[in-house]
Parts: structure tokens; sequence; C-alpha cells
């Protein structure tokens, strides 16, 4: 079985797939319509055509009576004309986040050393806080994915991820929630972020409402 991983959580359904499958059994569970084939062939590299690919077949999958297909609006953001959704990639990870909410987001990371190195990219000093001097990888990774989905509910661009985006203290690493602040001038609002550690992945998702 593709998909590896599902949740249903208040108004969402969280639902991951490992592709392992090539590119012409991809094409056959993703059943493209002739406009998402278009699509398709536009892309040169062939992680971005399986990427495509299998977005649609788990459609395909989790929602099989329902006739699905993904448009997306002028700054690239995934629309569904009978419910929301978010995509996330990771090597040959993908996440999507469904269901009813006017906006939302999800990010899968595939746990490494990697995030050290981005740290001072994203951390405040609010966040260097209470994170302490050497931050275990899991609690950079959580701050990192909560940014992320902050980043992808308010969906408008020009968002600095260390002045504008603000993630509260929060213990757990395993799986849990955390309060973040949107606090760029004209948008503030505080928000609960979701997150889960699944195989060597950082699974994180929340909504507006």
């Amino acid at each position: 079985m593709p998909i590896v991983y599902q949740k249903e959580h208040l108004s969402t359904k969280i639902t991951i797939w490992e592709i392992t499958e090539g590119t012409e059994d991809l094409y056959q569970l993703a059943n493209l319509k002739s406009n998402e084939l278009l699509i398709c062939r536009q892309f040169k590299s062939e992680s971005r055509i399986k990427e495509f690919l299998t977005v649609r077949a788990l459609l395909r999958l989790i929602y099989p009576s329902e006739n699905l297909f993904i448009e997306y609006n002028k700054d690239g953001k995934p629309l569904l004309r009978n419910r929301c959704i978010s995509i996330s990639h990771s090597k040959n990870y993908v996440a999507v986040l469904t269901g009813n909410f006017e906006a939302g987001g999800i990010d899968i990371e595939i746990m490494n050393d990697r995030i050290f190195l981005l740290a001072e990219k994203f951390l405040n000093e609010e966040e260097l806080a209470f994170l302490g001097l050497l931050p275990i990888a899991e609690k950079l990774q959580i701050v990192w994915g909560a940014k992320e989905i902050l980043y992808k509910i308010h969906s408008i661009g020009d968002v600095d991820f260390k002045k504008h985006l603000l993630i509260h203290p929060f213990e757990e690493t395993e799986q849990g929630n955390l309060t973040a602040e949107l606090r760029k001038k004209g948008f503030e609002k505080t928000y609960t972020i979701y997150f889960e550690k699944f195989r060597n992945l950082m699974v994180s998702w929340g909504t507006n409402s």
C-alpha cells in the first residue's frame, strides 16, 4: 500500500505517500485528466513529475467517488473546488492535508543535521531563549515546520520568518501541539500548530479555524 500514514484530526485529513513506484506505475495510479496531463508534460525533472503524479494518485485513493481536480491561484497555492488542500514534499514522501477549512498548511521534513545550519535564518531571540544554546534537532525541526505552516496559512507573501513569526515555548518532541503567532502588522493572529514524529519525518499541520 503506497499510503504509509493517515490521520483524521478535527476538520482535516492528513495523508502521506512514500514514493516507491516508477513513473509509469504512477501514471496508471494517477489516471490524469487531459488538462492534468498537459501540466505534467511541462515538467523536466523526474522527481517533480513523480510528486505531481503522486498527489493525484493519493487523491484518487482517498476520495474515489469524487471528481477532484487541483487548480492553482496566482501565487501557486493549490485549490480544490469542494474542499481545501495543502501539499508538502520531502525526498520520496508526499503529504496532503485536506478538509473543510478556509486556509491551512502541512509540512513534512526528513530529519537531518542540516537543520542546525539553517537555524540562524529562522530563529528569533525569543525562540533562542527557550530553546537554549544547544537545542535538539527535533525541536528545531518543529519550530521550522510550524513557521512553514504559518507562511502557508498567511499565503500573502512578504513574511520574515524571524521578524513576523513567533513560536511559543513547548516541551513535547514526539507528538503534541504548540502556540504560534503571526506578528505582521495588519495580520496579527495566534494559531495552534500540531506536530508528530513519524519514522524519520517530522509532520506538522494547522489551519486558521
